[in-house]
């Protein structure tokens, strides 16, 4: 499995990668062409090499050099070594006539009264020539196109996140394809302990996981097989000896040892219960729930009582129904009166005051309570009730636990709780 994600992780990466290397190219290149290749204005080395190749005698802006500069949108002037105007062209108003060598030095480098302006020397003075205002962007070593320059880096942004919303979407199409490759695998284990199983194909990038969830869920199924083939061989073998056993006793008993008879007998048919429910418990693993039906459980609840309390007269038992109408719920009539009926034989056996029985609806749920005023069950019983271990529960596990089984199997909820004194078992179910 980690080694998928670490292939797909790696997949992400480098087309992250990629897709940078790419963008920076693309911009680099972009730049590139536009100021090497810009011909929306001439480059100033080239202006000046054609007024330098066109002059006459000492005459620099002649009438054909300044007809070239016009068409192409410069202004020009020529300082003397002292600093005066000697020759202009079309020179701004604001440009001054004469200059300081500090005001040389300046925009030698940079601007002269905010017109980017590039510098050659010509004869023994300087050419300036000046291009319109925020048409350039002027650095000592090269010029840059200013309106371009603004496009490309709205450009720049827009590729910017364009390059987010491509890794975006490619991150959201792997994310994708993962929990697509994944849906499977996490389908086949919410029911590799299932009957209805599917087996995975084993191809792919996961087939290696999909073998081994297949093996699984076939070793899971070979072992539970084995396991209620056992359990009924075992309780075959141990059923039979027990019938004859009893019959054995029977014959046997007499006057004197009537007594004595009596309790092997209680013991025989202990012995009996707890195999018939062991087989329960296997056959409830497995039971399905397409043949219930919806009915009212009062119905249930009621012919439980009837039969409990002609088992028990000496018994008190107090039923209080608190709802006014129906309430249905899937169920098997046989498997929920089992439910209830564990609990309070439970109840009846281990209390000398009265059980209480009590049906109502709290908050969308249908619940049934079952208490009494006197018994308690070990919290070590309870605990491994939760944790689905039998192991050294006697007095109260397997009923409590065929109970909470069958609650389970109608989509409900068991709850025990120890009420010091009393225990009370309730039983959920969403209506």
């Amino acid at each position: 499995m980690l080694n998928y994600f670490f292939k797909r992780l790696k997949k992400i990466i480098c087309f992250i990668l990629i897709l940078i290397i790419l963008m920076v190219i693309t911009i680099f290149g972009i730049f590139y062409a536009s100021f090497k290749y810009s011909s929306e204005y001439k480059n100033p080395s080239h202006v000046y090499e054609y007024i330098k190749n066109n002059k006459i005698h000492n005459i620099y802006l002649t009438k054909d050099n300044c007809k070239f500069l016009k068409q192409n949108d410069i202004w020009a002037v020529r300082i003397n070594k002292s600093g005066n105007v000697v020759e202009n062209y079309n020179k701004p108003r604001e440009v001054k006539y004469n200059f300081e060598i500090t005001d040389v030095a300046k925009f030698t480098r940079y601007y002269l009264n905010d017109y980017p302006v590039f510098t050659f020397i010509a004869g023994d003075g300087l050419m300036v020539l000046g291009y319109p205002k925020n048409s350039l962007d002027k650095l000592p070593s090269n010029y840059y196109n200013y309106e371009k320059i603004k496009s490309y880096i709205f450009i720049l942004i827009i590729g910017f996140f364009a390059f987010l919303a491509v890794i975006y979407l490619f991150y959201i199409y792997e994310i994708k394809k993962i929990f697509k490759s994944l849906d499977p695998l996490q389908k086949s284990i919410n029911k590799i302990f299932d009957e209805d199983y599917i087996f995975l194909e084993e191809k792919g990038e996961l087939e290696n996981i999909s073998r081994t969830i297949n093996e699984a869920n076939s070793n899971f199924l070979k072992l539970k097989n084995s396991q209620s083939s056992w359990l009924r061989g075992i309780s075959h073998d141990i059923r039979t000896p027990l019938t004859k056993l009893s019959w054995g006793l029977e014959d046997i008993k007499n006057s004197e040892n009537s007594k004595e008879i009596d309790k092997m007998n209680k013991e025989i048919l202990k012995i009996s219960r707890l195999i018939e429910d062991l087989n329960l418990t296997k056959s409830l693993e497995t039971l399905g729930t397409n043949n219930f039906t919806e009915k009212d459980p009062i119905y249930t609840i009621r012919k439980l009582l009837v039969t409990k309390l002609n088992e028990n007269p000496s018994k008190e038992i107090v039923f209080t129904n608190k709802l006014n109408r129906n309430a249905k719920i899937k169920m098997d009539e046989h498997l929920f009166y089992r439910m209830l009926e564990n609990i309070l034989e439970n109840s009846i056996k281990y209390s000398t005051e009265k059980t209480f029985i009590t049906y109502e609806i709290l908050n969308h749920k249908l619940i049934i309570s079952i208490r009494d005023e006197i018994g308690v069950i070990p919290e070590n019983v309870i605990r491994r009730l939760h944790e689905e271990n039998l192991s050294e529960v006697k007095t109260h596990g397997m009923g409590l636990f065929i109970s909470k089984q069958i609650c389970k199997l109608h989509c409900g909820k068991m709850e025990i709780k120890n009420l010091y004194p009393g225990v009370e078992v309730v039983f959920l179910f969403t209506i």
